[in-house]
């Protein structure tokens, strides 16, 4: 199998090209200019930083162990690394419309209305990079220059005390000034209807016109109150405007991380006055420094290879040996090895992604029941939430100051109890009613002794890494930033030993990291702003003394933590719920005297339903980008009705029984 054509077995050069573009055809924000498709071209060679990165890890942990020399450069040269990548993306992902959007009503319009959706999403994105432009201006002018004027370059203060700081921050200054460049280019094609097709040409529907004008008028009386009375309007009132504005601003299409940042920027200077900008810019460049979040592009990169690679579908095709006698057999072995997947990437929608193109095909062909094909391929690549190294887990340690390696520990039951209750309902359902999955033809079974020990062969190398990464963190060896590295070093040994390395896979790859990283780390930065702004605004001690002076026991208080999570997770991604609620309901937990590994627990199981949920649902997305055609959405959404009851029952028993996440990071810590 040639390793640039890992998505779509057996298909050709034309119907894999197709595929990958429905993937992301969510809605491009209106044709590209000139300077998108240059920072599309130009993003090939800025993604090369994270394989530099990968590379600077790799040597620092050699160093460290095999010649008891540790760098005291490294750390800091990959943290200035990613975060330039992490700027980029953001660039990246407006040129190519990648960022995160709730589009409930914006991939709903076509003709003149997207394009006034285009034109005012253009708008509120030239407002949020004028407004972070200039928190980094005066961030910069503090870090180059003395308060008389002379030219200084701000440096770490570390040992090795390099100018990085001073280097990044006028990165974030150009970053957004480019944002707003690209924004006006935008503006004016929309405007202008250059490129659009004849229907996005005519005028939108008068209803469209009088709903956003509605919108616009509720943003601007919004406006009004916040600005008048300032921070006098009390911090009740406060909550209200801002959780109604984020609201209100997401029913445009506009990305998610353009809503929390400008929505930032806007209540610090009603709350502060233009002095408090630069808390903005310091909260924006505080999370892009965050050495634990080097992990996220690591096993980003770990996963692109491996999907790229041919590892992916042999590994799904030795899970045949292990499943294919059993009932509902082939559905079994789609989720054993979305498990291998989710233990050695941690990424939720490639794992769909693949599964969709190798494994729902199969069970289509040999006759499943369609909603089970599409539940079993949602549910089990979902997976990657609760299957360590989780991303999810990664970045609620970082929220949380608790230790990613106890939360990896504990998410290792629940997860494969969530998987097991999968295959039970799959054996059970398919057992009662044998028309839900035929029977796998007995030629494809009765295979020769040494076909299986050579498709058995394919598990050894993916197994391997997953152990190599997870052996490395539970064994003290490397942090979780280092583990990650190692592992895409396996995995791109992995490949090179199986002959599939090439220009093309690394070159692919790398880019998808660059856009994925874009598009998380930017929601991030967004809501660590808000989060950032609304804790001086006093919004963490209202909901805190709201809630511990409600007089509701631990155990309501816990239930209404996890109804507000589901409800948000029907909305908004699961990395701007993170880093929202988390700096709010975390001390929450700990003065009620719970465990905040127990929570973070719950909080993975609580976004594993919020990736199976209608009307956001991730993974009905992920899967309809290459679904056949005649399969809509609210088949798929449909067909997830019982796994997400099955996510709920797991979610239910890991509350009432903190024991069955505990139990192994106690045993192992010696509690």
């Amino acid at each position: 199998m040639s390793a640039n054509k890992p998505f779509l077995p057996e298909a050709t050069d034309d119907e894999q090209l197709e595929a990958l573009k429905r993937i992301h055809e969510d809605g491009a924000a209106g044709p590209q200019n000139a300077l998108d498709r240059g920072i599309m071209k130009f993003g090939g060679a800025v993604s090369l930083l994270f394989a530099l990165a990968a590379l600077i890890s790799i040597y620092e942990i050699v160093a460290r162990y095999a010649f008891n020399a540790p760098t005291i450069w490294a750390h800091e040269t990959v943290i200035a690394l990613i975060a330039v990548c992490y700027l980029y993306g953001g660039m990246q992902c407006l040129a190519g419309d990648k960022h995160i959007r709730i589009g409930l009503i914006y991939f709903g319009t076509s003709g003149g209305t997207r394009r006034l959706l285009d034109i005012v999403n253009a708008l509120l994105s030239l407002f949020f990079a004028l407004a972070i432009a200039y928190a980094a201006f005066t961030m910069v002018d503090k870090a180059w220059f003395t308060p008389q004027g002379d030219l200084r370059l701000e440096r770490s203060g570390s040992a090795w005390n390099p100018m990085t700081p001073a280097l990044i921050k006028l990165a974030l200054l150009i970053t957004s000034a480019v944002l707003a460049v690209q924004s006006v280019g935008h503006l004016l094609t929309a405007y202008k209807g250059s490129g659009y097709r004849q229907s996005a040409r005519e005028a939108p529907s008068k209803a469209a016109f009088a709903g956003i004008s509605v919108v616009f008028c509720i943003l601007i009386l919004g406006g009004i109150v916040l600005f008048t009375y300032g921070r006098s309007i009390g911090i009740e009132m406060g909550s209200l405007l801002l959780v109604g504005s984020i609201m209100v601003m997401i029913l445009t299409g506009i990305p998610l991380a353009f809503v929390t940042g400008l929505i930032a920027i806007i209540f610090t200077l009603a709350w502060f006055g233009p002095l408090g900008v630069p808390l903005v810019s310091s909260r924006i460049y505080s999370f892009i420094n965050e050495y634990v979040l080097v992990a996220i592009p690591m096993f980003v990169l770990m996963a692109s290879l491996l999907d790229r690679s041919g590892m992916a579908r042999d590994l799904y095709d030795a899970m045949r040996i292990v499943a294919g006698r059993i009932k509902g057999g082939v559905a079994i072995q789609t989720l054993i090895a979305a498990v291998f997947l989710a233990a050695i990437s941690g990424i939720i929608g490639g794992e769909i992604v693949l599964l969709g193109l190798i494994a729902l095909p199969q069970m289509l062909r040999l006759g499943y029941n369609r909603a089970l094909a599409i539940g079993t391929v949602c549910a089990g690549g979902s997976l990657g939430t609760m299957i360590p190294p989780s991303i999810v887990l990664i970045v609620y340690g970082l929220t949380a100051s608790v230790s990613i390696g106890d939360l990896f520990l504990a998410t290792v039951t629940p997860g494969l109890m969530l998987a097991t209750l999968y295959v039970i309902y799959i054996f059970v359902r398919c057992t009662l009613d044998p028309t839900m999955a035929p029977s796998i033809p007995q030629a494809e079974l009765d295979m020769p002794l040494s076909e299986k020990a050579a498709k058995m062969k394919g598990v050894i190398m993916p197994v391997g890494v997953a152990f190599m990464v997870l052996g490395s963190i539970y064994g003290g060896v490397a942090s979780v930033t280092e583990a990650a590295a190692m592992g895409v070093l396996g995995v791109f040994l992995a490949a090179l030993v199986r002959g599939e390395v090439s220009v093309t896979l690394i070159r692919d790859s790398l880019k998808q990291t660059l856009e994925t990283c874009g598009m998380i780390i930017w929601i991030g930065l967004g809501a660590s702003a808000l989060v950032g702004v609304y804790n001086l605004m006093g919004g963490n001690r209202f909901i805190e003394s709201a809630i511990l002076d409600s007089g509701a026991s631990s155990l309501v208080i816990v239930l209404v933590m996890m109804a507000i999570l589901i409800v948000l997770g029907l909305f908004m991604d699961w990395i701007g719920i993170a880093l929202l609620t988390m700096p709010i309901f975390v001390p929450i937990i700990i003065k009620l005297g719970m465990d905040p590994v127990w929570f973070g627990i719950l909080f993975a199981m609580n976004m594993q339903v919020s990736y199976l949920s209608p009307p956001f649902g991730p993974a009905a997305f992920y899967l309809k980008s290459v679904a056949p055609s005649d399969m809509s959405l609210s088949e798929i959404f449909r067909a997830l009705v019982p796994f997400i009851f099955l996510q709920l029952i797991a979610l239910t028993l890991v509350l009432f029984n903190p024991g069955i996440a505990m139990w192994l990071p106690n045993y192992l810590n010696g509690n």
